[in-house]
């Protein structure tokens, strides 16, 4: 227990007067972070703060090194901790040279795979997951993508809360008091040591990076932050309990994982990129909702420390209260997604109007592929007659009220010219046959002048060539006031509309 006290305070010591120095390193050398408008900050300020963090974690461990005795117990005696001390070497160094250089995203991303695969092979893997009212786990040849999968979560995690000042520091400060505990509860002292090294070394960091903050961790800083706590989780976990092996670093690691996970989702759900940086994340949801930026911060910290003893709790539980221990957490968290703004994409009606769009482009549900019958007939179309009748049956489907099939001559093409102003006979579209079709005999031609209608206007053309052919004017109305159009309706009208083109090139092409 003295070691472990020892090592918290060395580390605590070496961040508070390196975290310092190493900003005024990069004050003058400029390595600094510029305002933004996904920034909070509005002056630059260091940004490689994590330089500190790295030296300060390492710095009590290196002196172990000259405690003979010391590092024969409890260093020769696991060789996973020569892999450890590397791949965190390799990820620092990636992380510091996109703080440096701006590395694109998918060099980050191959490099935090190789890492993993690195550290998997050095035997910090994951072999079994157990999970409540369910046997271990073997996962087998799953193993290496699990844990590569581990690895890039949770240094992501980091790397995504490190969106406010003080944010992810302290998020992985309780984390790693959490698994501290944890650790000299079932006498994992190796892994304790360097989770006490690191809570030591985060708590001197939050001085200089608690808003306001005078100095940023970095990619250097939240990539370390996330490999040690990911590499050490798996270190420490608890081999001899079923159902928490790795349910507790999960537990302790909640609020990150979930805002990590989610993020890709719903960019993915707003037709945005799904790796590109956004304002989207909880920590923003509470700015946007008018939490200062302090309340925020310490909103998820009191959320954190929750999960955190919660995760404490459990390893003295049964596996059944780990299992309700888990469902009130995980119901906590719904509902805090819910009060921050997420119940646009939470709610089941949402979530299933979603999913119903996903299944009608897919072709999945009755009424796509319904209409896909009428296109198919269209195609099969060889003559103007046959395809007209095609038409009117897609249009009944449709439920549209009146339709106009206008035909021009075969050599109506579209002038390209915007300068031409009076546009010669031959430039003209003649027009060569109109057919009407009518859902019902009451309507008739007066309707083309009534108000309150919906009305397209589609034109039917060859754009493959220049200048575009124009075949004719597909023209459709439906009283909406009487019923209200589908859902799909516009979807259904455009792959008509391109149905018909590419059929008309077909019977042309004949002719």
């Amino acid at each position: 227990m003295t070691t472990i006290i020892f090592t918290f305070f060395l580390a605590f010591l070496a961040s508070f007067f390196l975290t310092p120095f190493i900003g005024k390193i990069a004050r003058r050398y400029n390595i600094v972070d510029m305002p933004s408008e996904r920034k909070v900050h509005t002056q630059p300020i260091p940004r490689i703060g994590g330089v500190a963090l790295f030296l300060s974690f390492f710095f009590p461990l290196i002196l172990l090194v000259f405690n003979e005795r010391m590092f024969i117990q409890l260093v020769e005696s696991d060789i996973r901790l020569f892999f450890f001390v590397t791949g965190a070497v390799l990820i620092f160094g990636l992380g510091l040279w996109d703080d440096l250089r701006h590395l694109p995203s998918s060099v980050k991303f191959a490099g935090q795979i190789l890492v993993g695969i690195f550290v998997y092979y050095g035997g910090i893997n994951i072999h079994v997951i157990s999970v409540p009212f369910i046997h271990s786990i073997d996962l087998g040849i799953f193993s290496l993508p699990v844990t590569v999968f581990w690895f890039v979560l949770v240094i992501n995690a980091m790397n995504l809360a490190d969106g406010l000042d003080g944010l992810a520091a302290g998020i992985a400060l309780f984390v790693s008091l959490t698994m501290l505990v944890i650790c000299l509860t079932n006498g994992n002292i190796l892994e304790a040591l360097g989770f006490a090294a690191l809570g030591g070394a985060l708590i001197a960091f939050l001085r200089y990076n608690f808003n306001p903050a005078s100095i940023f961790m970095g990619d250097s800083g939240s990539y370390f932050l996330g490999y040690v706590l990911a590499a050490l989780s798996i270190l420490g976990s608890i081999k001899g309990q079923v159902a928490t092996a790795m349910i507790i670093p999960v537990i302790a690691l909640g609020i990150p994982l979930i805002d990590t996970m989610w993020a890709p989702i719903r960019r993915f759900a707003l037709g945005k990129e799904m790796f590109q940086p956004d304002s989207g994340h909880l920590h923003h949801k509470l700015i946007n909702l008018g939490y200062s930026h302090r309340r925020a911060v310490l909103l998820i910290y009191g959320c954190c420390i929750v999960l955190g003893m919660a995760a404490i709790i459990m390893i003295h539980s049964k596996d059944e209260t780990a299992a309700l221990v888990l469902l009130v957490v995980g119901s906590g968290v719904i509902f805090l997604g819910r009060y921050v703004g997420l119940r646009l994409f939470i709610e089941p009606g949402r979530i299933g109007g979603w999913l119903r769009e996903v299944s009608d482009v897919t072709g999945i549900t009755h009424e796509r592929r319904s209409f896909l019958n009428h296109q198919v007939n269209i195609s099969n179309s060889n003559t103007m007659d046959e395809l007209w009748q095609a038409i009117c049956n897609a249009l009944k489907a449709l439920e549209i009220d009146l339709a106009q099939l206008i035909l021009y001559n075969s050599a109506c093409s579209l002038r390209l010219d915007k300068e031409q102003e009076n546009p010669g006979p031959e430039d003209r579209c003649r027009v060569r046959s109109v057919q009407t079709w009518k859902r019902h005999e009451f309507i008739d031609d007066s309707w083309l002048y009534r108000e309150g209608l919906f009305k397209l206007d589609l034109p039917l053309l060859n754009d493959d060539i220049t200048p575009p052919q124009l075949y004719g004017t597909l023209f459709i109305i439906k009283d909406i006031q009487q019923q209200n159009a589908g859902y799909y309706m516009l979807t259904r009208i455009e792959h008509l509309r391109r149905t018909i083109n590419s059929t008309m090139e077909k019977i042309n092409s004949q002719s």
